[in-house]
């Protein structure tokens, strides 16, 4: 994986973004100063200011500002979320109506176990031997500062509010049922014992619909979240430009009046209340004292006008805790978190109540590809084992549910073809339920063979001549963030009535498999990738899903369909062989440093290149074994092209990517790092046959328990 350049962004950089016109007025948040909140337990009540009440009761939303040193950890942190984020394969991913696309980074902290890992990318950097990039390494180097830092906030706000509201509530607060278990005397204790979920949000809008809403108005579960404000960063971290903070950001008060929240650099850390004070707190008041405001919100993010920018966002949601006893449901808060989960992994309906206090609120319920928050079993119905984090039909693999694996004195398993268990099914890959007496212990999962790379013989310049496109019209730069350099040349040749696509991709990398074709732009699962036709070069033959590709096999390049629904190679790993295909040339180079595939047709399996105008393609390539599969988010693409303009646009982008016509301007093609060996005596092999192991997968669309 390629590495960010990145240098140290000064952290007091941040500038208010011009507001953009809105519908709604505008409103500050009430703010308190850190070192107020210290003072929880100092006469509170009498002549002294109820500090929290005005805004708690008013909007729900407190800002508490003047944090020692947590302006710059704060910043330092976040100008590298966007660009760590998108370096980590297989984060959870959420599409939205108005074309935002929203990656997550998920952890917790709990009164057991204090704070958690970031386990998408603990796993990621683990478990692909990948080193982390220079955005992560900054990332991590500040977020134990900054979650401890929210931790303190956090619970001096807790202290805060239950000495500003003990006198108005029960004692106990919050009951438990279990004689080895104290109950929650307050607010202070309820907020200490409970589980709380943290999120790292990255958000990106394509389109050209700039006012239209994101997440429409709804109220978060759990008490109450605390969140930073939304920044917009780049996805190059060393940019001197100074960090903006976002709007966009709408509350509706007590008097139903809706407005945009205002925030400036001096807000650190914004407290928000949940509907939890519909479920514990307002309910429980013993005088008149006026309840707090669950705070109905709104999200729209806006088009940015550099589309490698990104809205950044950091919550930490409280949820009571898990056995803490709720009344209205007569069951734990854990139980009926619980029966969310259940619900959801069923299909079944959500009983009223659970999670809302009133049906016109509403509930986010955590499904497959869940964020990483506290550990719950995934749940699915008797015929079906999680695998793959997904509910998987036994039936689709030769299982039944009644006793197939028992009699035969096997267990079952998810388990990949070289009989590696996952337990849990918690892993991305080729798995698949079977009846195997195999464990986890037995045979955990391994990582594959790397291919062998000499990084210190393959340098710029001889990338720079593998590359050369003079023989091409255009040229684009199909490199996604921190991945490969790569590029797409091509010419439209032949007469009228037929023309040809003359083009050649070109990896700078070596050879695991590289392909190039059409999307199916009717698949919405794995991004344009199932039923698409393509053209593939692989290093060698006689694949098996459990040993790969036989090297002493002669390599090859060929057109390809794949499956519809199963994205692993191994279920369309024949290429397409036709009267229709053999119209189609494709040849293929690889060196120890490169790869490309070069290819003439006016068509790939039958699907014609609409020269008059675009196509929607992608693109995808492998440099770290030979098992036809793991590509990673930075080596891969879809985009759609204009054939005679050379414009490219990025799915899910609106920002035209700089292109070149041949002889015409400047592109950088040195992507600063050595590959290889010297091409000009590296044994380079060319083969040439008529005619994407592609696992396009982004994470599957989930509802988040909360979202800003």
């Amino acid at each position: 994986m390629l590495l960010p350049k990145v240098s140290f962004v000064p952290a007091f950089l941040v500038v208010l973004a011009t507001p953009r016109a809105s519908a709604h007025p505008t409103v500050i948040p009430h703010r308190v100063t850190f070192g107020s909140l210290l003072n929880a337990n100092d006469g509170v009540g009498g002549n002294d200011p109820l500090l929290l009440m005005d805004g708690l009761t008013r909007d729900g939303v407190v800002s508490v500002t003047d944090i020692p040193s947590f302006k710059e950890t704060k910043r330092a942190l976040m100008s590298h979320l966007h660009a760590c984020i998108m370096s980590v394969d297989d984060v959870p991913t959420q599409s939205f109506q108005d074309g935002t696309i929203r990656r997550s980074f998920a952890t917790s902290t709990t009164h057991a176990d204090g704070p958690q890992p970031i386990k998408s990318l603990d796993e990621f950097e683990a478990l692909s031997d990948h080193s982390s990039s220079e955005s992560c390494q900054h990332f991590r180097s500040h977020l134990s500062a900054f979650r401890s830092m929210v931790d303190l906030a956090t619970r001096q706000f807790a202290e805060r509010l239950s000495a500003e509201m003990g006198a108005s509530l029960p004692k106990p607060l919050l009951s438990t049922r279990s004689s080895n278990s104290a109950d929650y005397e307050d607010i202070k204790q309820v907020v200490a014992g409970g589980v709380h979920l943290e999120h790292f949000h990255s958000y990106q809008k394509g389109g050209v619909v700039d006012d239209e809403t994101t997440i429409e108005f709804h109220t978060d579960q759990g008490f109450f979240i605390a969140f930073t404000p939304g920044l917009i960063v780049s996805s190059d971290p060393s940019s001197e430009e100074p960090l903006e903070l976002s709007d966009g950001f709408f509350v509706q008060d007590s008097n139903g009046e809706k407005f945009m929240m205002e925030f400036t650099g001096g807000d650190d850390l914004v407290f928000m209340m949940g509907d939890g004070v519909n479920q514990f707190i307002n309910n429980n008041l013993i005088d008149d004292h006026k309840g707090l405001l669950a705070t109905p919100h709104a999200l729209t993010i806006h088009v940015q006008e550099d589309a490698s920018q990104a809205r950044v966002w950091y919550g930490r949601m409280v949820l009571p805790p898990s056995d803490a006893y709720l009344p209205s449901m007569d069951s734990t808060f854990g139980e009926a978190r619980q029966i969310l989960v259940d619900s959801s992994a069923t299909g079944s309906d959500v009983p009223l109540g659970i999670g809302c206090s009133s049906p016109n609120m509403k509930a986010s319920i955590s499904t497959s590809r869940n964020l990483d928050g506290p550990s719950v079993e995934s749940k699915c119905p008797e015929d079906e084992l999680f695998c793959w984090f997904r509910c998987q039909k036994l039936s689709d693999h030769g299982i039944t549910a009644d006793n197939t694996c028992s009699q035969r004195n096997l267990g079952l398993q998810c388990v990949n073809p070289q009989g590696h268990v996952i337990p849990g099914g918690m892993k991305h890959g080729d798995f698949f339920p079977l009846c195997t007496n195999n464990t986890h212990v037995t045979h955990p999962w391994e990582t594959y063979p790397e291919i062998e790379q000499q990084p210190d013989t393959c340098g710029a310049s001889l990338w720079e001549d593998f590359s050369d496109p003079e023989d091409y019209d255009h040229k684009v730069d199909l490199t996604r963030v921190n991945g490969t350099k790569t590029m797409l040349f091509w010419s439209i040749v032949g007469d009228e009535g037929a023309k040809k696509m003359k083009a050649r991709i070109a990896f700078n990398n070596t050879f695991g498999w590289l392909a190039v074709g059409f999307a199916d732009v009717d698949d919405s699962v794995h991004n344009g990738m199932n039923g698409a036709n393509i053209i593939m070069s692989i290093p060698g033959g006689n694949y098996s899903a459990a040993t790969g590709l036989d090297l002493e096999a002669d390599p090859s390049v060929g057109t390809y369909k794949i499956n519809p629904t199963d994205s692993s190679f191994r279920h369309w790993q024949n290429p397409i062989e036709s009267d229709e295909t053999k119209t189609t040339v494709a040849n293929f180079e690889h060196t120890e440093c490169f790869t490309d595939i070069t290819f003439e047709s006016d068509h790939i399996n039958g699907q014609k290149f609409n020269f008059e105008g675009t196509d929607e393609m992608i693109w995808g390539g492998n440099h770290l074994d030979h098992f036809v599969g793991y590509h990673g988010r930075e080596h891969r693409a879809r985009f759609t092209v204009d054939w005679n303009t050379g414009d490219v646009l990025f799915f899910g982008e609106e920002k035209e990517v700089e292109t070149t016509a041949k002889n015409g301007g400047t592109h950088e093609d040195d992507d600063g790092r050595d590959h290889g060996t010297d091409k000009s005596n590296d044994g380079s092999v060319k083969n040439s046959v008529l005619g994407l192991s592609t696992s396009f997968v982004f994470a599957t669309v989930v509802h988040y328990l909360y979202g800003n």
